[in-house]
């Protein structure tokens, strides 16, 4: 508002410059008047005299709203421009309505009267002002980089009428006209998306996947207000949380790329190979900022993951401690054939269905790392023993697995050992994996 008023000062010593000038021009001329016409001085022309110039930073441009009004509260928007003119003055309209102005960020830039297209004067036996049921009518307010909206409210009735989006506006002047000082360019980039997530995750357990985006700016201006959406999309089979989209403010310095991490709770609800795609997208938060190179402005990077049947298996059968010598010889583990429900495991699974070359023994944080031991004999041992199965003893045909050495598998603060490995599903193969608890002794 300070610069609005600052601006109408000069306009008008500027204006009264020129009145002053003209009148002493009227009031010299007199003083050269002689009988003689040949001594009087030509009369200046006004085309000659100079127009002041005005001696602060106002930019020749203004921001230019066509609306059509169908009612008082109803009105819809014909087109908006920037005109290289400089907007009129508002001051002194009558506060019939109120253009309010913000930025991006939703700050207020001005707010300012505005007469309304619908109060027309009518004329007949005596003047007087009538209010019409709609018309239209264009709303040129003082050009700003920043402007982002322009809300239009009917002061009597205290009700917005309509908000005008300006950006679309201020981005084509701008590309038609990037000379101007208002108008900035930077090249902003996605650099990168990368998903850190677990080896595989078991059904029904969440895991934590970690996604680190890396944008920048390339210039040639700077530092730019960008804002920075960040997406995912699972697909079936998997849930992820928070599902909503996020959006970051970060400001871009040329050649600075900023780094940006974003955890995420992912959980299976079927088995198989489920997928993520995560996708992160930069813009300028300004409409005069102009991004020459949009194609790297958005980048989706996709995560399997690979979701596990939870199944139960028994280490060292016939023991309930489960002792485990770190420098003891093969170690027997027997993974068990059960019922869906059975064990509280969700899926059936069938045992002697393993893929022997696929299997990994060894902690769960061996495990999730892509560690462990494999099958010692390469095959798996099919066998109906009451000891393998010592809760249900349903002489279901269970598989006799061996790992060695143990000291590549577990440390003596280990209080669990896991098998994770393939089988033959329903529908193909799948993952597996089971744990039991053991105690390390010397």
């Amino acid at each position: 508002m300070h610069r609005r008023h600052h601006l109408h000062r000069h306009r008008y010593r500027s204006l009264l410059s020129v009145i002053t000038m003209m009148v002493l021009t009227l009031l010299i001329a007199p003083l050269h008047g002689s009988a003689d016409s040949s001594s009087r001085l030509d009369d200046p022309d006004p085309a000659s005299i100079p127009l002041p110039v005005l001696d602060d930073d106002d930019p020749a441009k203004a921001v230019v709203a066509r609306v059509t009004f169908s009612s008082r509260t109803q009105a819809t928007v014909d087109r908006t421009s920037v005109s290289l003119q400089r907007a009129h003055t508002h001051i002194g309209d009558p506060p019939i309505l109120k253009l309010s102005l913000t930025d991006v960020d939703g700050q207020a830039i001005d707010r300012m009267n505005a007469w309304s297209p619908l109060w027309v004067y009518s004329h007949g036996d005596r003047e007087r002002m009538d209010v019409k049921s709609g018309g239209s009518g264009s709303f040129i307010v003082p050009f700003s980089p920043a402007l982002s909206t322009m809300t239009i409210t009917d002061t009597a009735l205290n009700r917005d009428v309509i908000t005008v989006d300006v950006k679309p506006a201020i981005r084509d002047f701008c590309v038609s006209h990037p000379a101007d000082p208002d108008c900035l360019e930077s090249d902003l980039s996605v650099d990168s998306v990368e998903p850190r997530a677990p080896l595989f995750a078991v059904l029904g357990k969440p895991v934590t996947v970690s996604v680190a985006s890396t944008v920048s700016n390339a210039g040639p201006d700077g530092p730019t207000d960008a804002r920075v959406d960040r997406t995912v999309t699972a697909g079936t089979g998997v849930t992820v949380t928070p599902a909503e989209p996020e959006t970051t403010e970060v400001a871009l310095a040329v050649g600075t790329p900023r780094r940006l991490e974003k955890t995420y709770t992912v959980t299976c609800t079927q088995p198989g190979a489920r997928t993520l795609d995560f996708t992160t997208a930069v813009a300028p938060e300004r409409a005069s900022v102009i991004d020459p190179q949009e194609a790297n402005n958005r980048r989706t990077t996709r995560l399997t993951v690979d979701c596990a049947v939870p199944v139960t298996i028994n280490i060292q059968p016939g023991t309930t401690r489960n002792p485990v010598n770190l420098n003891g010889g093969v170690l027997p583990v027997a993974a068990l054939t059960t019922r869906a429900g059975e064990y509280g495991n969700p899926l059936a699974f069938d045992a002697t269905t393993i893929n022997a070359a696929s299997l990994h023994f060894g902690s769960p944080s061996v495990l999730l790392l892509g560690g462990g031991v494999p099958e010692a004999h390469g095959r798996i041992h099919p066998e109906n023993s009451l000891e393998l199965d010592e809760v249900t003893r349903d002489r279901d045909l269970d598989a006799v697995l061996h790992f060695q050495p143990r000291s590549q598998a577990l440390t003596p603060a280990d209080t669990s050992a896991c098998v994770l490995g393939r089988f033959a599903g329903p529908s193909g193969p799948l993952s597996f994996y089971g744990c039991d608890r053991v105690t390390v002794v010397p």
